[in-house]
């Protein structure tokens, strides 16, 4: 009993669920402070979309974002492929530098290029679950349905490497109450990241300047390998290289994810 009683007591979201009741609560029974416990019952909606969309809270679910303490290793991963258009260009760069990275790839484009996959593999690098088709409603889904899906997304991954992955990154890094249980289940750990830039990745040609200064310790750095308009895909593989000769002249050691965490990335 008190193991469990311990381990909700430590769950952000069950201390926010029993201050909301709480001031609810007080709301209701002491009517001459209504209007200020009213006041702190709406300032739970703020943290609550704060949990929903910062993925580095841990709200709803332990997630492994920065290894605190960390001197010289730093985690490079890349979401929303594999991209014909880029990751092959990734994948040279890489092994130019000799780095290995974790690739959180969406099943139904697995599917696609399982020739790039298997690449990923032979490389060197990890394969992660990124989803099975990165739908931007993913996050309404209950228990049942992300069991469901991200399930099915790892049997397609299963399927191409011949491996279970356990590492799984929501779409758009959102998570709900359900995804603890879900995952749970699925006997896999939620990865978020520490370093973006702006636009949450890479995707855009008005963040690539700030790419290279991502090279930090103890960071898990957040990349992309698609992007909408295949145009400024040279000017991305550039700052990437940049951020691969930063990460050199800092002498920090790119590392697979699940190395820096004690994780293990297969069952």
């Amino acid at each position: 009993m008190e193991p469990l009683l311990s381990n909700l007591l430590k769950n952000k979201a069950f201390r926010w669920l029993v201050s909301f009741l709480v001031f609810l609560f007080l709301t209701i029974v002491i009517p001459q402070y209504r209007y200020l416990f009213l006041t702190f019952l709406l300032l739970h909606i703020p943290v609550l979309v704060w949990g929903i969309i910062d993925i580095r809270n841990s709200f709803f679910c332990p997630t492994f974002c920065h290894k605190k303490g960390e001197k010289t290793a730093i985690a490079l991963t890349f979401d929303d492929g594999p991209a014909p258009q880029i990751t092959p260009q990734i994948l040279e760069l890489l092994g130019r530098f000799g780095y290995t990275a974790t690739f959180f790839v969406i099943a139904r484009k697995a599917e696609k290029h399982p020739e790039i996959i298997h690449r990923i593999i032979d490389e060197g690098h990890t394969i992660a679950c990124h989803d099975l088709d990165h739908r931007y409603t993913s996050n309404f889904r209950l228990t049942a349905a992300m069991v469901r899906e991200i399930g099915e997304a790892r049997e397609i991954l299963r399927r191409i490497t011949g491996k279970t992955v356990r590492l799984y990154r929501p779409p758009v890094g959102l998570t709900n109450p359900h995804l603890k249980a879900a995952l749970e289940k699925l006997d896999m750990e939620c990865i978020g990241w520490s370093g973006s830039v702006r636009d949450g990745g890479n995707r855009f040609r008005k963040t690539f300047r700030l790419i290279p200064e991502l090279a930090r310790p103890g960071s898990v750095v957040l990349l992309h390998d698609t992007i909408p308009d295949p145009e400024i895909r040279d000017e991305f593989l550039v700052q990437l290289e940049k951020l691969f000769l930063t990460i050199r002249e800092k002498g920090l050691i790119p590392s697979p994810v699940h190395s820096i965490f004690g994780l293990k990335p297969y069952s």
